[in-house]
């Protein structure tokens, strides 16, 4: 530690970053307590400004490296640290997926009671991954990011992780006002816009355009551009034959189903299936890609396991639950249904772990897990967990 003994106000410390921590931060410690410092590395000895000091933490900025980890690159961004986007660009891609394979582990042990998980990492491409993109207009009508720690909005006329087509759209776009007048008419009561591009068409931006249609392992697919859709394109075709891998039988459940994307696949393996999305935008999406004989509910899953169409049996469960993870409801239905297999799709490790232990004490055994590296260069981790019945 340099500075003073004590850590408050902007007080100046010299620590070892042990980890790197769910959302992104190095983890070092100082008297015991811990501080998480953005932009480091595990192994590196750093001198950092603390710039919030709480009872059980601490955050601070980083400084200077005293002793850099041989994992630390150069980020191939120029605003990097600025932007509020990715915050592991400066870590090598190897090193990238060993953070999140130990986060995955120590989520699985920690919030699931479960010890010796190793999830096998699936990876693909890690820059001009991102095909949906949101973009802010600056003070000065300039395109760009929300800088980090701030509302302040960060220019841009490229981003090295966006597909071609949003970059080629960003360059032609950012100069001049012409984007601004042609995006205006739409942006009332709004701060911020989508823009969805898929290699070979141009880029769809939310106002002039609405409806997409993308074409995802041989399946048309249609959404609204402001509704929720995977942005790895590339990722998403990964981890659909997984989703199927061995599947089939007689009725299976889609639920958080979304527009359908994985519902469209699963009813080619089942005699019958049913989706529940509670958006009911979403749910006149699925109608349209899944098709019939597919049954759909406009529900929401706590209301959906209390109805008569829950009370059927069925083979394989699918879901894919928002952040927070499964309701206690839903987990409920799931010990008291009993489905052969249940597939869990993920976006926090913390929720799956938390909930892969409830479902192994309701009599399942986690068959696989498998780690997908949809958003490189950040901290985010998408999973997906298949369960069967003991």
């Amino acid at each position: 530690m340099s500075g003073k003994n004590q850590a408050s106000g902007n007080a100046t410390l010299e620590l070892s970053i042990d980890l790197i921590s769910a959302g992104g931060d190095g983890l070092g410690f100082y008297q015991g307590k811990a501080v998480f410092v953005p932009l480091t590395a595990p192994g590196e000895r750093i001198v950092a400004q603390v710039r919030q000091d709480k009872p059980d933490f601490m955050r601070a900025e980083l400084l200077s490296l005293v002793q850099p980890s041989p994992d630390r690159v150069e980020a191939p961004c120029k605003l990097y640290g600025q932007c509020g986007g990715c915050n592991l660009m400066h870590l090598s891609y190897d090193a990238q997926c060993s953070v999140k394979e130990r986060i995955l582990a120590d989520a699985f042990r920690r919030s699931g009671g479960l010890s010796g998980i190793q999830a096998a990492m699936v990876r693909g491409p890690k820059d001009a991954y991102r095909n949906r993109a949101q973009f802010h207009f600056g003070p000065d009508k300039k395109i760009g990011y929300a800088k980090r720690l701030s509302n302040d909005i960060i220019a841009l006329d490229s981003c090295p992780i966006l597909a071609g087509p949003i970059n080629e759209w960003l360059t032609q776009s950012v100069s001049g006002d012409a984007a601004w007048q042609k995006l205006k008419p739409y942006m009332a009561g709004k701060d911020r816009f989508i823009v969805f591009g898929q290699d070979g068409y141009s880029a769809h931006v939310e106002g002039p355009d609405t409806d997409i249609s993308i074409s995802l392992l041989g399946k048309s697919i249609r959404f609204h551009i402001r509704g929720f859709f995977q942005s790895n394109l590339t990722m998403l075709e990964k981890l659909i034959p997984d989703v199927l891998d061995g599947l089939s039988g007689q009725t299976a459940a889609d639920l958080y189903c979304g527009v359908g994307v994985f519902g469209s696949f699963l009813k080619d393996r089942f005699e019958r299936l049913v989706c529940v999305e509670q958006d009911p935008r979403a749910v006149g999406y699925a109608c349209a890609n899944v098709g019939k004989p597919a049954d759909f509910a406009a529900n929401t899953m706590e209301e959906w396991v209390s109805s008569a169409q829950a009370k059927q049996r069925f083979d394989h469960v699918l879901v894919d639950p928002p952040r927070s993870g499964l309701a206690p409801r839903v987990k409920a239905w799931l010990a008291s249904a009993q489905p052969a297999s249940i597939g869990y799709v993920s976006c926090d490790p913390v929720s799956l772990a938390r909930d892969s232990g409830e479902l192994s004490r309701a009599g399942y055994d986690l068959e696989r897990v498998r780690i997908y590296d949809f958003y490189p260069n950040t901290s985010h981790l998408e999973s997906y967990a298949r369960f069967v019945l003991r």
